[in-house]
């Protein structure tokens, strides 16, 4: 879904008034690019990105397993897929994988990814790719044992709701602009 620039600024500034306009111009333009290639709605992205991390690029969990603004869990990501302990005793590859988490720009790139990953996963596992679906499995919440995939929790539900605000605050007319 092709959205205005402007809007996707407005949702970022929105989640994280303080951050500079540039910035979030800048992260936007990623946002609506990655979206635009991946056929979703940029505005699910600024939601996922906003419970988060609050469009906080130097995020890092509690665990230290989760980085940057989309909270990517970098045991999954390049390098450290193949590192015994990416965790305690990370090689330098998966050191450079965690480094380039920080980098808003590519996590956003990489979080648009397993986005699209996340929605193949659903729609083969459950025949739906629709966000409760997507965003669930993007969070964890699937259970292989169980066979049970894609199964929407709370901090779903959260950003749902956040995506539905920033819905209504799209809609809304703009003020005319000052001359």
């Amino acid at each position: 879904m092709l959205r205005p620039l402007a809007t996707i600024v407005a949702a970022i500034l929105l989640s994280r008034p303080e951050l500079a306009p540039e910035e979030a111009s800048r992260w936007a333009a990623v946002v609506r690019s990655e979206a635009q290639a991946r056929g979703f709605d940029p505005l699910s992205l600024v939601a996922l990105v906003h419970t988060e991390s609050g469009w906080n690029p130097a995020a890092v969990s509690p665990s230290a397993e989760d980085y940057g603004l989309g909270q990517v869990r970098a045991r999954f990501v390049g390098a450290c897929k193949h590192d015994a302990d990416p965790l305690n005793n990370p090689s330098a590859e998966c050191r450079a994988v965690k480094e380039s988490l920080l980098d808003p720009e590519q996590n956003l790139r990489v979080v648009a990814q397993l986005i699209t990953d996340n929605r193949k996963l659903c729609l083969e596992k459950t025949k739906s790719a629709a966000l409760p679906r997507w965003l669930a499995s993007y969070q964890g919440l699937n259970f292989p044992k169980q066979k049970r995939w894609c199964v929407p929790g709370e901090k779903t539900w959260k950003v749902v709701k956040y995506r539905e605000l920033l819905l209504r605050e799209a809609q809304k007319p703009k003020p005319p602009a000052k001359r």
